[in-house]
């Protein structure tokens, strides 16, 4: 699959160079500096690359790249959301840039684009209840805002997925390709976190889903490398059972 890469220089974004080029996608990496990207990855790797200069608020400029280079997915890992409730973020600014450009896309070519976007385990829904993780502990609420937008969106528009990780540390520096890793394949539920432990604590008042949610959130600890990995993988069929789903992950094995 052709893969628009938007935030190819940061964390994320280089280790889904590596997964996707592994997976066998071709990657357009769409980036502010393509001499960043280079000094970034090995020059084996750099070279197997498209890469387009833009920037990931211009809605306009990442349509065209979607169109110019003939891309069929897009991944978005540009954007940073701020840890405290008060903080401030540029990732609600980039994702509406991003689902517009590409819905805009899909609009052009009258067929929707299949995107993954990265969100928050705080977007996922606690289980048995009917509010979200984020509800209980309020941390990186612009996943929520992303959220929202995705739910306005019109039916059959975007081919959405959102990642929904808890802390992502990295296994290595190395972006060769293929990929090597130690560490096993994410397990993954849509709406909410997989093999979530329950509690009796949940039904203490005020606080009891929020203890919970907290009990639970070191379980959901994976890598960066495993989380691009997923969405690589994923990639590899059209039809995905995520579509239009948050996707909630874990590594098993641990």
């Amino acid at each position: 699959m052709k893969v628009l890469l938007i935030g190819a220089t940061g964390n994320v974004g280089l280790r889904l160079v590596a997964a996707l080029l592994t997976h066998g996608h071709n990657v357009v990496a769409y980036v502010r500096s393509a001499q960043k990207l280079q000094s970034l990855l090995p020059a084996s790797v750099y070279r197997q690359l498209s890469v387009v200069e833009g920037n990931a608020y211009d809605s306009h400029a990442i349509k065209n790249a979607i169109i110019h280079n003939d891309c069929e997915a897009v991944v978005n890992s540009a954007g940073v959301a701020a840890m405290a409730p008060w903080g401030k973020s540029d990732l609600p600014q980039i994702f509406a840039a991003v689902l517009e450009g590409v819905k805009q896309a899909g609009a052009e070519r009258k067929k929707p684009l299949r995107v993954w976007f990265l969100g928050g385990l705080g977007v996922l829904s606690f289980p048995g209840s009917n509010s979200i993780l984020s509800d209980h502990v309020p941390i990186f609420l612009a996943h929520r805002k992303n959220m929202a937008l995705l739910k306005t969106l019109p039916p059959n528009t975007v081919d959405w997925s959102m990642i929904c990780p808890s802390t992502m540390t990295p296994e290595s520096s190395d972006f060769s390709v293929p990929t090597k890793s130690s560490h096993a394949r994410l397990t993954a539920s849509a709406g909410t976190p997989p093999l979530w432990q329950d509690s009796w604590m949940k039904h203490i008042p005020l606080i009891g889903k929020s203890l919970v949610a907290a009990m639970n959130a070191s379980r959901y600890d994976t890598t960066l490398e495993q989380n691009a990995d997923f969405i690589a993988h994923d990639l590899e069929t059209r039809d995905s059972q995520y579509i239009g789903a948050r996707v909630g992950i874990i590594d098993a094995s641990r």
